[in-house]
């Protein structure tokens, strides 16, 4: 079972953030309780931040069997008179207490046929049970006829203190051990979602520190993962799709398939062919960032994804795993080191008046040679006063300056 699994809340005071809405909600099930008529609610917010897990924890918290519809469930008007309409009068097997949710509500109204918004208008004025809807964006143009219909409460995304506590009280429960910087990264990158952050640490359990920065490449709504067996399995043009609906950053999605053309393609002409379309979507890639005219990123994105995936002939090797791209894997040995040098460079800089580059390829080393003549001549105790007085420099960025060389 997921972390995500797990861990989800099963009453609202589990619930991480959004301590106002939370209360909204109990207020919202005291009427309920109390046999007052209520009108549909609606929960809203960005991905990840605890709708569906609120609808479910409010249903439990209250007694409610819950009936439940999503996108899936609505194709067309027919559709939705056969299953929607009758949850009206629903009661479980013992008569329970029903609540209706409906999830995705927002997701389906780009299928809404002619007559749909009438049927689902029946349902809130016939329905003996209390009625939840789950949507991204309440303000989907899509959804102005619910807006006069229905109450609603906006969830925002927690802070990244409430996930940190939240990955250190799972790393708890589950006998784990990580360090701080680790959980604090992985709560910063999740950017107010929660199921993202669970599914990071999950995947950060026993793993190498160097691979956080792999944690980047998380797209929320399709996995990198997913975007490559389009791109490596389809044969189609139609896999740029995949890559469009991607949220991953395209000249890291290039990182990507460039590692793995050959852990997927067989054929030698397959493998070059791919990286011939490969270097030309690097190219207009670089252009977009050397121009500034981004319109450039579309033709890349179309050659990195359908372009590759018209080279396929049919040899796909599908048992090997993904490799992460090995760039990744240097920038991540070497972050602390990168870290370093900007931080003196751009201390330095002001100083000599010169720009980062020279700092690094020029300055840097004689500042070296200063340190180690200095520490002869004057003893290393006043060397480092010096340096510290007179650059502004701690003593760690004196000793990596002097250790580290910068060639």
């Amino acid at each position: 079972m997921s972390f995500c699994e797990k861990y989800t809340p099963l009453t609202l005071n589990m619930l991480i953030g959004n301590r106002m809405q939370t209360e909204r909600l109990v207020n919202f099930g005291a009427e309920v309780q109390a046999g007052r008529k209520t009108r549909p609610l609606m929960i809203y917010g960005p991905p990840g931040v605890g709708k569906t897990a609120a609808a479910h924890a409010f249903a439990y918290s209250n007694g409610f069997e819950i009936i439940e519809f999503d996108a899936s469930d609505y194709r067309d008007s027919e559709t939705l008179q056969k299953k929607l309409l009758p949850a009206t009068t629903s009661r479980n097997l013992f008569g329970s207490k029903v609540i209706i949710i409906l999830d995705e509500i927002d997701e389906i109204s780009a299928k809404f046929d002619k007559g749909v918004e009438g049927i689902i208008s029946k349902l809130f004025r016939e329905s003996k049970s209390p009625i939840l809807l789950i949507a991204n964006n309440y303000w989907d143009r899509r959804l102005i006829f619910l807006r006069d219909q229905v109450e609603r409460i906006e969830f925002k995304k927690p802070s990244t203190l409430e996930i940190i506590e939240l990955l250190k009280s799972v790393l708890k429960k589950e006998g784990l051990e990580m360090d701080s910087a680790t959980i604090d990264i992985i709560a910063m990158r999740a950017s107010g979602d929660v199921r993202a952050a669970l599914n990071d640490l999950e995947a950060m359990v026993g793993a190498s520190p160097e691979l956080l920065d792999c944690l980047g490449t998380r797209d929320r709504r399709v996995e990198v993962f997913a975007v490559l067996d389009r791109i490596f399995t389809s044969r189609k043009l139609s896999s740029r799709n995949a890559a469009l609906t991607s949220e991953v950053d395209k000249d890291m999605l290039l990182k990507w398939v460039e590692q793995n053309i050959p852990v997927r393609y067989t054929s030698k002409k397959d493998i070059a062919n791919a990286y011939a379309v490969l270097a030309l979507a690097s190219r207009f890639i670089n252009n977009a960032s050397r121009t500034n005219y981004y319109g450039y990123l579309r033709y890349a994105n179309d050659l990195m994804s359908g372009g590759v995936s018209l080279q396929n002939s049919g040899y796909v090797n599908t048992m090997s795993p993904y490799l992460f791209p090995s760039v990744i894997k240097y920038l991540s040995t070497t972050k602390s080191d990168r870290q370093y040098i900007k931080t003196i460079a751009d201390k330095l800089s002001p100083i000599f008046h010169v720009n980062r580059k020279e700092i690094v390829n020029g300055y840097m080393p004689l500042l070296r040679s200063m340190i180690e003549h200095g520490a002869e001549v004057n003893g290393e105790k006043e060397t480092m006063l010096f340096m510290e007085e007179k650059f502004n420099l701690k003593k760690e960025e004196i000793e990596f300056i002097r250790q580290k060389p910068v060639k």
